[in-house]
């Protein structure tokens, strides 16, 4: 792609106005790193860990975030040295970062409602099971669950249940108040709970709990 290369300072000014799809091209290419990095070091001092899907989230955020009421923001950017555009970005998308942290780990009335559905239904669809090695099984992974101390990690159990047992699709789970996840990031958040179940002491592949859902009739692509 041809670039102006021209100052960050001044190309964040001239899209402030501009409608050029070359311009705007090169803003995002140049600027996108920085608000990665910005949206990773909150990520990790949140939870111990930057999920890409969870940072390129944040990075379209911070970028709808400068275009907010007729890109407010770069209108009124006045730049006080060589990088300082890349300096406004870095504090614009840690602002969004941690807005976002903040939901994720703040009770609300959605988010209690919905786990207290999940918890109520877990032991009536094991009740049902017929299988006796796989209810077995579904005691032992909610055990799991259960003892998982990150900080985000009744809210995973969530999800993963909501899956597996109630087969609702990611984008079923991240329509749900209180659940503040894009569909993509509910994906992340199975595909990550599935492989830290692989690695505990359990088989659990043996009884393709990680392969399909308990839901009739509803087949999962392996949480790989």
């Amino acid at each position: 792609m041809r670039t102006s290369r021209a100052p960050i300072n001044d190309l964040a000014k001239a899209c402030a106005r501009s409608a050029d799809a070359a311009e705007w091209e090169e803003f995002l290419e140049r600027c996108a790193p920085v608000a990665a990095m910005a949206a990773s070091r909150v990520a990790r001092a949140w939870t111990g860990v930057a999920l890409p899907s969870v940072v390129d989230d944040l990075v379209q955020e911070a970028f709808l975030k400068l275009c907010e009421q007729e890109r407010r923001i770069l209108r009124e950017f006045k730049p006080r040295n060589e990088d300082s555009f890349h300096g406004l970005l870095h504090v614009v998308t840690a602002s969004v970062a941690k807005d976002y942290f903040r939901r994720q780990h703040t009770e609300k009335r959605g988010g209690k409602l919905i786990t207290l559905a999940l918890d109520s239904e877990v032991p009536a669809v094991r009740r049902r099971d017929g299988n006796v090695a796989r209810a077995v099984m579904f005691n032992e992974l909610d055990r799991m669950l259960r003892s998982a101390t990150r900080p985000s990690a009744e809210r995973d159990r969530t999800i993963f249940w909501l899956y597996y047992l109630q087969g609702r699709t990611a984008g079923e789970i991240a329509s749900l108040p209180g659940m503040d996840l894009t569909p993509k990031g509910v994906e992340s958040v199975l595909r990550r709970v599935a492989a830290w179940l692989r690695n505990q002491i359990v088989p659990l592949t043996q009884y393709g709990v990680l392969a399909a859902s308990a839901a009739p009739g509803r087949q999962h692509e392996p949480l790989a």
